[in-house]
């Protein structure tokens, strides 16, 4: 039987072109699920300006923030002191908040986030931003801990409300090393945790690994766009709370506090 050698040899050569064509595909896709893993490729120049720039590694903000300081969020109370020992300070009160009747949470998209609507003993970085009288021991020019704040106001659906009412106590940690730490411990339980400082501080990273001392780019280079953002007076304060329940606060365009707090729901 005649072989024609130059069909064969363009037969040969598309077979070939074929699983090369394959190995390739194969190849994009793999790197396609190691992409998909979320974790945050960030340019030099985006970097450039932290605090903290070499072995750095970033992840985009799927999972809610639960952790910062070694704390987790809705841990017992006991941790904290386990951890850190006594507070610097102690301040006691009462925090009120609005929710719809029967203890029904209102739903709203994503990730609800809502700090108590009225209370003024805790708030720290979260609300306090923009005070002029820091505490004694905390770093100078950041917003004072335990000063009546401003919440933001905790949506409704249009049900009937009713006014819950909880202890809370504040435990203010002036670290020797300049940071400064907030725990609002709710009926017992951890509900908000604020690190506040120049940094840089491995236990102020969050799961994004951002941490103190990064720069305003590199959080929305992570973070994406915020939910909202606003001035209290030399302080910006950025808002994640529906997507991650961070709020990140910059001094000169620098992360010198980052807050986390558990949803209204697990409050109820």
């Amino acid at each position: 039987m005649f072989i024609d050698r130059r069909a064969w040899a363009v037969k040969v050569g598309l077979a070939v072109a074929l699983v090369l064509a394959l190995v390739t595909t194969c190849g994009a896709a793999k790197r396609a699920v190691r992409s998909s893993s979320g974790k945050v490729s960030v340019p030099a120049t985006i970097l450039n300006g932290s605090v903290e720039t070499k072995g750095r590694a970033f992840y985009a903000s799927k999972l809610p923030e639960d952790i910062l300081a070694a704390i987790r969020l809705g841990r017992p109370a006991n941790e904290v002191l386990r951890k850190w020992g006594n507070p610097s300070r102690i301040t006691v009160g009462t925090t009120q908040s609005q929710g719809p009747a029967q203890n029904v949470s209102p739903t709203i998209p994503g990730i609800p986030y809502t700090p108590p609507q009225t209370n003024t003993f805790g708030g720290g970085l979260t609300a306090g931003v923009g005070l002029q009288n820091p505490p004694m021991g905390g770093m100078p020019g950041l917003p004072g801990m335990n000063a009546p704040c401003e919440m933001m106001p905790m949506p409704n659906n249009g049900g009937p409300v009713s006014t819950l009412t909880s202890e809370e106590v504040t435990w203010t940690y002036d670290l020797q090393n300049g940071i400064t730490l907030e725990f609002i411990i709710t009926d017992g339980l951890v509900t908000q945790i604020t690190v506040g400082g120049q940094g840089p501080w491995g236990l102020s990273k969050t799961h994004t690994g951002l941490q103190l001392g990064d720069t305003y780019k590199l959080v929305l280079w992570v973070c994406w766009y915020p939910e909202n953002q606003r001035y209290a007076g030399r302080f910006l304060r950025t808002s994640y709370v529906n997507k991650s329940r961070a709020l990140y606060t910059f001094l000169n365009k620098k992360l010198v506090g980052i807050t986390i707090a558990m949803v209204p729901s697990e409050l109820m």
